[in-house]
């Protein structure tokens, strides 16, 4: 008897779940995904119609029934799936697809924050405001793509930190001995100019562990060789590393919605201008930004409606004109020429190697402080005053009190740096009394002139009391 090719089909797909998505700030909703369990424990998690599940099903159909199925068998089960993930009775199902960054909870402040390591255990790490930590399991489903690179998975820093500045000045060489705290070896790798040039990185950071946004720029100037690129490949790796860490510049808003659909971060190097309507879709996508998404080619196939919202990184050259609409919405870092040349990044690298778990692990601890205080945190208002929030309320953590995790502009913060590096006044038990006598001026400070004689100078008389 000859077997019946469908059943052999579906017996592939069998162990499969079909559902649709209901969040709109990751995936498009309403889409047909499929949940696959793996041999090693975790799940994986691909739209029906994308290229990772049609290889996943190619390669275990033709590893039972050793030979090819044609593409209209192929087509003919993506329109069943799709038929049974859509289908409205009891057993339908719509869940949240995230990509890197989810959460759980109502509310625009969840109960946890979720960050996908992607990697081949589908692990993800797990924060609450009580801690963090690494687990598995279906019921939290994250999407990848191709280019997605995996997270290493993170450590807990061994002391916190106390509030105050850090003993660590930007760009030196650790010192041997004591092993420094994890973020002040990733500070080390960055040729940063003051504290608060390093604390708008960290805001930055921190918003961009943030599921729902809006989210503010970061752009990164600096003369020619000051280490622009690497500390945007370094902070952007942190959280979402991708196989190519920047991007170019899009030529049309479409290619940019397509980069945006496929990563969490969008980083974009040695920018120098931007067109108008690519100014207009940046800003727009750091708040929310809807794209129609088409499943199939063909004139009646209907469309899916997805809502984007992204980090954004720009590095940029002497030539950048920073727009007024983004330049609202930024955070600004300009970094110094470097006097002693280039550092090797090898040497950056080795020395950060070895430090990124436990700096993503103090990236997730200030996670969970913010999550911890935001419900008694009196609000700002303003543009970014949810990353502004985040910031402040994530202070304990990373060393700082909360007006200096305020993400401020570059003068803002040269006046915090001039004013946190002013000398000690001196009590005011030893300062001159206004009533107290006057001292008499010499006669060289009347007239400092070093060819007119000072006897010839006519001194006045004391003050009468």
């Amino acid at each position: 008897m000859q077997p019946n090719p469908h059943a052999q089909l579906l017996a592939v797909v069998e162990p499969t779940v079909q559902f649709t998505a209901n969040d709109g700030h990751s995936v498009a909703r309403s889409e047909a995904f499929v949940r696959v369990r793996l041999d090693c424990g975790g799940f994986f998690t691909h739209p029906i119609r994308s290229t990772a599940f049609r290889d996943w099903f190619l390669n275990q159909f033709y590893g039972r029934y050793e030979f090819l199925l044609t593409s209209h068998q192929f087509h003919a089960l993506l329109n069943f799936l799709e038929a049974r993930a859509r289908h409205y009775d009891e057993s339908w199902q719509r869940l949240p697809v995230f990509r890197r960054v989810g959460a759980t909870g109502p509310g625009r402040i969840p109960n946890k924050i979720l960050l996908d390591l992607a990697n081949p255990y589908r692990e993800f790490v797990e924060i609450s405001p009580t801690g963090w930590k690494t687990t598995s399991g279906p019921d939290v489903l994250f999407q990848t793509s191709r280019s997605t690179i995996s997270l290493s998975e993170p450590v807990a820093a061994k002391e916190p930190l106390a509030p105050g500045p850090r003993p660590l000045a930007p760009g030196r060489p650790l010192a041997s001995g004591q092993p420094p705290a994890p973020l002040d070896t990733l500070r080390s790798c960055l040729n940063l100019p003051s504290r608060s040039a390093w604390l708008r990185c960290l805001a930055w950071l921190l918003s961009a562990l943030r599921p729902y946004g809006p989210f503010p720029f970061l752009i990164i100037q600096g003369p020619p060789s000051s280490g622009k690129s690497l500390a945007a490949r370094l902070l952007r790796s942190l959280i979402d590393p991708c196989s190519a860490p920047f991007t170019p510049i899009p030529s049309s808003v479409r290619d940019l919605l397509t980069i945006a659909r496929h990563n969490w971060i969008l980083a974009f190097d040695h920018i120098s201008t931007l067109s108008p309507q690519l100014t207009d879709a940046l800003c727009r996508l750091s708040s929310g930004l809807g794209a129609t998404v088409r499943e199939t080619s063909g004139p009646v196939s209907e469309p899916l409606q997805q809502y984007l919202k992204r980090p954004v990184l720009l590095t940029v050259t002497d030539r950048w004109t920073c727009p007024a609409d983004i330049a609202k919405r930024a955070l600004i870092v300009t970094l110094p020429p470097l006097t002693a040349g280039p550092r090797p990044e090898e040497s950056l690298l080795a020395t950060l190697d070895k430090s990124w778990p436990a700096v993503l692990g103090a990236l997730c601890s200030a996670v969970s402080a913010a999550l911890s205080r935001m419900p008694t945190m009196n609000l700002p208002t303003g543009r970014s005053a949810g990353a502004l929030a985040w910031a402040m309320a994530a202070s304990p953590a990373l060393g700082c009190t909360e007006e200096e995790s305020r993400p401020q502009s570059p003068r803002a913060a040269q006046t915090m740096d001039r004013q946190r590096h002013r000398p000690p006044q001196p009590p005011a038990t030893l300062r001159a009394r206004p009533d107290a006598p006057q001292r008499l001026p010499a006669p060289q400070e009347l007239h400092p002139d070093p060819g007119r004689p000072w006897y010839r100078i006519e001194i006045p008389p004391p003050a009468q009391q």
